[in-house]
Parts: structure tokens; C-alpha cells; sequence
């Protein structure tokens, strides 16, 4: 009986080693999934502008505030910018690379066929896009504060580079920090090719597995 007590006794105590040792995961928002989603929205921008226009983008180092609730005034919107009717479309595929222009033994270049028509994103089922509506309203009444502030080099998806000061000729990508509710990340871009050309996004990312994934993409203003 007295080893029976003793062994209940040391089963007992070893509870709470062993809880300690099973892993627990870090709630939803915290610097790894800041990086994660910044990094996934960074890799889908470099995939659909293609090598060419990727190259000439370089990313703003420091993230813009969080996204804003529908309706209110976006900071990260220009002025004598154009607001485009909101809908969530599927993520624009990567961009198809032309090849080079090929030439005849006279010197004369080929003639290339013609590129595929531009084809628009199709939109998002309806219930799809309630359900990333209805979180993008949590995660604009959030408040807390980005776990991140800066986006560093680790996060810029080749071609694409992180801006400096001698960057004078590229075309600035700025980011906001993302905007985290339930499982979904919100996260807002605002791109210059120009000082009256420009365009700018709203991205939906879901955390699948540990993994964020661009889910959908809403165009908000163009210039």
C-alpha cells in the first residue's frame, strides 16, 4: 500500500512537467504572423506583376497603419484618387512571361503571337465574402497595436526590393500593418508607377495549417 501511495504521489507530480512540455500555440496576431502575412502579400505582389515590373518595385520599409472599417476615411488613399466599388475577387494568377523577340537569319524579327486577352479576376462566392466582411469589421474594431513596424529584407520577395534613399527611379509599394480577426488577416496596399498613376488593394489571408494564404483580393482606388 505504502508503494501504491508513492507511486500515486510521483505520478502527480510529473503532471505538470509533462504539460509544460506540450507545445501551445501563440494566439493569433503576434510578430511570427505579422511577418508571415506581410511576407505572403509581398510574394503574391511579386507574382502577378511579373519579373519586368517586379524588378522596378521597391517595397516602403515602414507599414502604414492598419486597414480601416468600410466606409471611413483610408489615410493610405492619395488625394485626387479614384474610390473603386468594393467587391472581393480570387488573387490575380502570377503573370504570364513573354519571351524574347525572336529573329529571322535576314535580320528581320519574327512576328510574335499575340498575348491572351486580359482576362478579370472572378469574384469570391457571396458567402465567401460575407464572412471576410463580417471579419474585416472585427478586425478593424481590434485596436492593438502591430506587432511589427518595419518590413525588412527577409520579407521582400525577389525581384522586388526594399526601398532606400538611392532608390529615386523604382515604383514605392507601402503596406499597412495587417488587421488580425478570428483565423483571417487584412492587409492594405497602395502602389505609385507614377505621381498621377497608382492603384491600391485589400488583401484577405487565412491561416491554414500555420500557413497564411491570400484567400481573396478587393481593388480600392486607383489613380
Amino acid at each position: 500500500m505504502r508503494f501504491l501511495s508513492l507511486s500515486l504521489a510521483a505520478a502527480m507530480l510529473a503532471q505538470p512537467v509533462h504539460a509544460q512540455d506540450t507545445p501551445v500555440q501563440a494566439p493569433v496576431g503576434g510578430e511570427a504572423d505579422t511577418r508571415a502575412a506581410i511576407a505572403a502579400v509581398l510574394a503574391h505582389q511579386a507574382s502577378m506583376r511579373g519579373p519586368e515590373s517586379a524588378a522596378q518595385t521597391c517595397v516602403v520599409p515602414a507599414l502604414a497603419g492598419p486597414p480601416v472599417a468600410a466606409g471611413e476615411d483610408n489615410p493610405m488613399m492619395p488625394p485626387n484618387t479614384v474610390r473603386i466599388f468594393f467587391q472581393w475577387h480570387v488573387p490575380e494568377a502570377p503573370a504570364t512571361v513573354r519571351p524574347p523577340p525572336q529573329f529571322r537569319p535576314d535580320g528581320q524579327r519574327r512576328r510574335r503571337e499575340r498575348p491572351p486577352p486580359v482576362v478579370l479576376p472572378a469574384p469570391v462566392p457571396a458567402d465567401l465574402a460575407q464572412r471576410l466582411d463580417a471579419l474585416r469589421a472585427e478586425a478593424a474594431r481590434g485596436g492593438a497595436a502591430p506587432a511589427v513596424a518595419m518590413v525588412d529584407e527577409a520579407l521582400v520577395a525577389p525581384p522586388m526590393q526594399l526601398q532606400d534613399e538611392r532608390d529615386r527611379g523604382c515604383a514605392p509599394l507601402q503596406l499597412s500593418a495587417p488587421a488580425f480577426a478570428g483565423d483571417a488577416a487584412f492587409v492594405e496596399t497602395a502602389y505609385a508607377c507614377g505621381t498621377t498613376c497608382g492603384n491600391g488593394s485589400l488583401y484577405a489571408l487565412q491561416r491554414r495549417e500555420g500557413r497564411w494564404a491570400v484567400v481573396a483580393v478587393a481593388d480600392t482606388w486607383i489613380s
